[in-house]
């Protein structure tokens, strides 16, 4: 009886700490995800005031390696960018029921329904770079080129570890990066809110 209580003590033990780990690791990432909106707000307000005209500071594209299209300026640049879609693992999930009824010796009737599912998860389909321009979202990468115009895109959300591009009609545009640049992110929003 004693190992029980013992036992039963220690389980609730390791079901408290395991609860702590979980809120400190939630913090953590508040704490983070907080610091990241302050520094995208800053630097919003620093592009905002820092430059005379109503335009936003133009980087020079030759120094990038970025060839623009007619009349387009070079506003951002995130290196380090990974394109992420939802593809399939090529593993599959079954389910469903059946019925065997027996006919006569050696012969059943059998009845049933089932699905046949693939299993998908999130996969780097390209690695390459973000670049904001004033008239499209351009990611550039070994294997795939992607140009996204602002008339294209419905709304830009800002993550921790990169950015998801909703696009106006086709699925949204996930992009991971290691360190998001607060900077490129300001623009992002900057322009798109130019658009709206």
């Amino acid at each position: 009886m004693e190992w029980v209580i013992i036992i039963g003590v220690m389980f609730v033990v390791l079901v408290v700490f395991a609860a702590k780990a979980e809120n400190k690791k939630n913090a953590v990432k508040l704490e983070q995800s907080s610091a990241y909106t302050t520094e995208v707000e800053s630097a919003k307000q620093t592009l905002l005031t820092s430059s005379n005209s109503a335009l936003l500071p133009v980087l020079k594209a030759s120094d990038v390696g970025y060839r623009p299209v007619a009349k387009e300026n070079l506003l951002a640049v995130q290196d380090g960018a990974t394109r992420m879609e939802m593809k399939s693992t090529g593993r599959y999930k079954t389910g469903g029921t059946s019925v065997s009824i027996p006919i006569m010796r050696g012969v059943r009737y059998r009845v049933g329904s089932g699905s046949i599912r693939t299993e998908k998860s999130w996969q780097a389909t390209a690695r390459g770079r973000l670049l904001v321009t004033d008239k499209a979202v351009v990611f550039e990468g070994g294997d795939r080129n992607e140009r996204i115009t602002w008339t294209q895109i419905a709304n830009v959300e800002l993550l921790l570890d990169g950015f998801t591009i909703a696009k106006r009609s086709g699925p949204p545009r996930t992009y991971q990066v290691n360190s998001p640049d607060p900077k490129f992110a300001a623009v992002l929003e900057l322009m798109l809110s130019r658009t709206e």
